[in-house]
């Protein structure tokens, strides 16, 4: 008769790593990122149909706000340089 060998399970799974969950976090983000944006256009859009209402009074911007503004900027010119380079790259 011959032994079996056991092994722990844990030390298999420490050297393991999730094979595709970064990519699935980066997607996330990316359709928050975009779900934002476009939220954004439509108040956007709502104030500008209520704009003449206000037109008198002064129009604040929290930093918060502008800060979030300049991330969804980066995140826009970030998204746009891979496709520039593919246009860039097309062979046709």
């Amino acid at each position: 008769m011959t032994k079996k060998v056991v092994r722990p399970r844990i030390q298999g799974r420490e050297e393991r790593k999730p094979k595709y969950f970064h990519n699935l976090v980066k997607k996330v983000e990316q359709r928050k990122w975009e779900q934002e944006i476009v939220y954004e256009r439509k108040l956007v859009k709502e104030r500008s149909k209520e704009d003449h209402l206000y037109a008198d009074k002064d129009k604040f911007v929290t930093s918060a706000y502008k800060k979030k503004l300049a991330e969804q900027a980066k995140w826009m010119e970030e998204e746009r340089l891979p496709q520039l380079r593919e246009e860039k790259d097309d062979v046709s």
